[in-house]
């Protein structure tokens, strides 16, 4: 057993059993971390604002409907059974497992990142994936399928932006990883559940009493039994075991004092958010006891990370995110992944040869492509398209006034589907691989020079050359 899951030692040669209390509440400054609340029914709610609600608290926040986004007959939208939030973007676990895709600001739309999944966790800007079958504990790496094996099957695990946690099956050892292949460590005995929340932060509850303790080092019981609970930097929240009361922790004084009444569930990123169980309606708290603002209306889950909060609707086929603008506030449709049957390797590589070539048609094929792909249109090739523009071989490379962005986006893609697809050997070795990849990308920019840059062609050329012969020297010592 973890000793003070159940009991705290008092140096009086007694353990006292610790029930939570109403205390003074601490302020809160909540940093950035994910945790996906599902929503159940069936019983009332009390929450109720004692103050002023901000403008359009009640109305503005619902102007996006939720409901499934628009989908063609020939691809219908993907069912989703699980949404997590990490750094600025939103990953999906389809319904029927095969799938997890990803939503970022960046990328603009839906992208498959992973195959068959059993569930998704996130902490920080980290996403981790169950895998199917084995339980094995993966790690996203930041590009599709990316994935690295850091550990093997768990009870249940909780991520902070620092650290992951996990009980082990049965239930009698809580382990840190350390960050090292596949390297874990001892930090507890026996427990049910855990909580996170940034940096260090860990709670656990006791499988036999359903105390709750705190992990930093040691263990410290902090309070009874709870529904659930929610951890930010500074405040640890519970909900009473009848969920009729939400409770706000106070360290100093070991105490408990109330904030909210009945509730669904709570979750916590940079605010604290509860769920009405009669009807599913989302509440943000404002900082004060009993003061909370709706926000949204019923959903199959919610998902948060730092300022960012999403929402899966009810039926499953569309995932919205919260925008705030000073006062104004609403919900932006996010749509969702499209069924689209992928291609087969084949048919992938087939495509990718004709956008791996010199010329114009070539280089019309590929921005075809990208403009399919800002537009969300569903893509059966499943096409890496991240980029960093022109940041390679160093971030300091001046042009002046020429633009070569899409060129450089271009050979990002060429460069990163080209390993995909052959590998890196075929990469380095193969006349089509790396050294075709960088002519085109000089050939890309000659195209730039005279389309955009007529009064200065030739100085225009000149820049473009001394970066493409900049790059192939960074190749030839990465090589």
């Amino acid at each position: 057993m973890i000793p003070s899951v159940c009991h705290r030692d008092t140096g009086q040669g007694t353990s006292t059993r610790h029930r939570i209390r109403l205390p003074r509440r601490r302020t809160s400054r909540i940093a950035c971390w994910s945790l996906v609340a599902a929503l159940a029914g069936g019983v009332g709610w009390a929450i109720t604002p004692t103050g002023p609600a901000p403008a359009g608290a009640a109305g503005r926040a619902d102007t996006v409907a939720i409901a499934a986004a628009a989908a063609s007959p020939d691809h219908p939208n993907v069912a989703m059974e699980q949404i997590v939030a990490a750094g600025d973007s939103v990953f999906a676990l389809a319904a029927d497992h095969q799938a997890v895709y990803e939503w970022s600001e960046g990328q603009a739309n839906w992208q498959k990142v992973k195959g068959a999944t059993q569930k998704l966790y996130a902490g920080g800007d980290t996403v981790y994936a169950i895998e199917q079958g084995s339980g094995d504990i993966m790690k996203y790496g930041g590009d599709p399928n990316e994935w690295n094996r850091i550990g093997g099957p768990g009870a249940t695990f909780a991520a902070t932006s620092k650290k992951l946690y996990g009980i082990s099956p049965d239930h009698k050892l809580v382990m840190e990883y350390t960050g090292k292949g596949d390297v874990w460590r001892k930090v507890g005995d026996r427990a049910e559940n855990l909580y996170t929340g940034p940096d260090k932060a860990l709670y656990a509850t006791n499988p036999v009493d359903k105390s709750i303790v705190k992990y930093d080092g040691k263990w410290t019981v902090v309070g009874g039994p709870g529904d659930t609970f929610a951890v930010t930097d500074n405040n640890f929240y519970g909900l009473t075991p009848d969920r009729r009361t939400v409770v706000e922790y106070d360290p100093g004084k070991n105490k408990w004092r109330r904030v909210g009444g009945p509730a669904g569930t709570i979750f916590a990123s940079n605010t604290l958010y509860a769920t009405n169980q009669a009807t599913g309606d989302l509440y943000k708290y404002n900082g004060r006891p009993d003061l909370w603002n709706r926000i949204s209306g019923p959903a199959a889950a919610f998902a948060t990370s730092g300022d960012h909060l999403y929402r899966l609707a009810p039926d499953r086929r569309s995932v919205q995110a919260f925008v705030r603008r000073g006062v104004y506030q609403e919900w932006k449709n996010l749509g969702a992944p499209a069924a689209v049957p992928a291609a087969s390797p084949a048919e992938k590589s087939a495509y990718f040869n004709t956008l791996n070539q010199e010329g114009a048609a070539s280089r019309k094929a590929w921005k075809a492509a990208r403009d399919a792909h800002r537009k969300a249109i569903p893509d059966p090739y499943e096409f890496r398209w991240s980029t960093d523009f022109c940041s390679s071989p160093g971030p300091d490379i001046a042009f002046g006034i020429y633009d070569f962005r899409v060129a450089c986006a271009r050979h990002d893609f060429l460069y990163r589907n080209y390993r995909d697809i052959y590998g890196e050997k075929a990469f380095q070795n193969n006349p089509d691989g790396q050294v075709r990849i960088d002519e085109i990308l000089r050939a890309d920019m000659f195209a730039t020079c005279a389309e955009h840059f007529l009064g200065s062609e030739q100085v225009c050329q000149t820049v473009a050359t001394s970066y493409y012969e900049l790059l192939r020297l960074h190749s030839q010592a990465d090589g």
